[in-house]
């Protein structure tokens, strides 16, 4: 369809375009022929020998005409040759019925002594009529070598648009395509263009290299447009569902380091989607509709699941470690999806040990019940689970809160530890959070540590553990443990503080 709408709008504008050309050049060529016939009415006397002669050169140097006469009443004839009209001749011309006022006229009549057609132009200067006669045969062959040359089909017609030439040998005028006709705004005759069948046929061949590739092209937009029309049309939460069934989520573990010494100490699980059509999928994108829908506790179950058969290996090395598994608020005020936990604890006893929960400060408490959620992580304490709050210094909970939930880890925001090294005023403040940690007997890991600065200024604070980029990326378990043997600390070396988290 696009193809065939090219070739339309192709087909139009060259008709159009060729059609303005030969009107401009036919205008051009009468009006020359006009101010040349003025020149010689004003010059010389009524068919006098100058005047004839003239008429002679304006017929030799003009291929396209073939006689030119002068008329003044049906008395007076002359010519650019020696030769006159019978009177009969000149009635044929039919001069009385031209209307009173018009200048020119254009009529095509067959001479019976030569079995021709000839195209006459009627023209009025002064006091006479000029009658020019076209050579039907040349106009015919300057038509088509122009039409040729743009690849189109023309012909003139007069002011009534009968035609006059280039019409004979095809059927009708109704056979030709994408004609556009336009009229002189000075003389009695027009210019119709357009395509014959074989030109439409020649011209759609030669376009169609083009048309594959645009067929092709388009094609592939419209496919694209569709699949993205429906992929986005399925709701995400049907997607996530998918994700859940077909266990597309898995676990990359970014390591939690000692400030003091660098060794590994845990690792924080970080739930990615491998969706089957986008790859790989970041958390920011799904994750706040797995949360809105309630999704996110099959995820996050899902997640604890894998966490233990990776902890299952894991602890063949014997160097102690903590896993960190992100939790909401919610999840952990319904007794549904705690019992759902303690189901699991129970059927993988390796995570009763060193296994740490965190939710974010950033959810407002106040939409949840603390004496459920105190209910809920006390169940999990019971069975070997200790507590972290996220993002701490940037969201709702006061010390009251704090104090009543115990929390065993803090987690200082990344905004803090980034800032404090080039602003006073943050580096005070994270000075502040440190000691409100210190306070409430909690052990501090400062998230988001990108620069040796950053990490020297942490330890000067007395912050425990850092986390971040400086020291690694997540990544997925296979590399995690490879890395994990090299940069983590024997049982017997280990902490007093971080053995209590890891439970050696």
């Amino acid at each position: 369809m696009t193809f065939f709408a090219y070739i339309n709008a192709y087909a139009t504008e060259k008709s159009q375009d060729t059609a303005k050309v030969l009107m401009s050049s036919i205008d051009t060529e009468i009006t020359t022929i006009e101010k040349q016939l003025t020149t010689i009415t004003h010059l010389y006397p009524d068919c006098s020998e100058q005047s004839r002669q003239a008429l002679e050169n304006i017929t030799l140097n003009n291929s396209v005409l073939n006689e030119v006469i002068f008329i003044r009443s049906d008395s007076m004839i002359c010519s650019d040759r020696s030769t006159t009209l019978t009177k009969e001749e000149i009635a044929d011309l039919e001069i009385e019925k031209l209307k009173a006022g018009e200048h020119y006229a254009t009529y095509q009549m067959h001479d019976i002594k030569s079995g021709k057609t000839a195209i006459f132009f009627m023209m009025y200067i002064d006091s006479g009529w000029y009658q020019i006669r076209f050579e039907k045969n040349y106009l015919e062959l300057w038509l088509k070598e122009i039409s040729s040359h743009h690849e189109v089909y023309s012909y003139i017609y007069d002011k009534h648009r009968e035609f006059f030439s280039n019409i004979d040998d095809i059927n009708s005028r109704e056979s030709i395509f994408y004609k556009t006709m336009i009229s002189s705004s000075r003389y009695p005759v027009g210019i119709s263009v357009g395509y014959t069948k074989e030109l439409l046929l020649d011209l759609i061949w030669s376009y169609l290299p083009t048309g594959i590739l645009l067929i092709v092209a388009n094609a592939f937009g419209i496919s694209l447009l569709v699949h993205c029309f429906f992929f986005k049309r399925v709701p995400l939460y049907t997607e996530i569902q998918k994700g859940i069934y077909n266990r597309e989520f898995y676990a990359e573990y970014q390591p939690i380091v000692s400030a003091q010494t660098g060794q590994w100490i845990g690792a924080e699980l970080l739930v990615r989607w491998l969706h089957p059509k986008k790859k790989r999928v970041m958390p920011d994108e799904f994750i706040p509709a797995a949360e809105k829908s309630g999704q996110i506790n099959e995820i996050t179950l899902q997640l604890i699941e894998q966490a233990a058969q990776d902890k299952a290996r894991a602890v063949l090395i014997d160097n102690p470690f903590y896993l960190s598994i992100n939790v909401t608020a919610s999840m952990i005020a319904s007794p549904l999806f705690v019992g759902s936990v303690i189901e699991l604890l129970k059927r993988y006893p390796l995570m009763q040990s060193g296994v740490v929960m965190e939710f974010s400060e950033r959810e407002n408490f106040s939409n949840t019940d603390v004496s459920l959620l105190q209910n809920g992580m006390q169940a999990l304490r019971d069975h070997g689970i200790k507590w972290a709050l996220d993002d701490f210094g940037t969201g709702y909970a006061g010390l009251s809160t704090l104090q009543a939930l115990s929390f065993e880890i803090i987690k200082i925001d990344r905004a803090f530890v980034a800032a404090s090294v080039t602003d006073s005023v943050t580096h005070s403040i994270l000075g502040n959070i440190a000691q409100i940690g210190h306070t409430l007997n909690c052990q501090l890991i400062a998230e988001g540590v990108e620069t040796q600065e950053q990490a020297q200024h942490v330890q000067s604070l007395n912050i425990q553990n850092c986390q971040g980029f400086f020291y690694a990326r997540p990544m997925p378990f296979e590399r995690f443990l490879a890395k994990f043997k090299i940069h983590s600390t024997p049982a017997s070396e280990v902490s007093h503080s971080v053995q209590e988290i890891v439970g050696v």
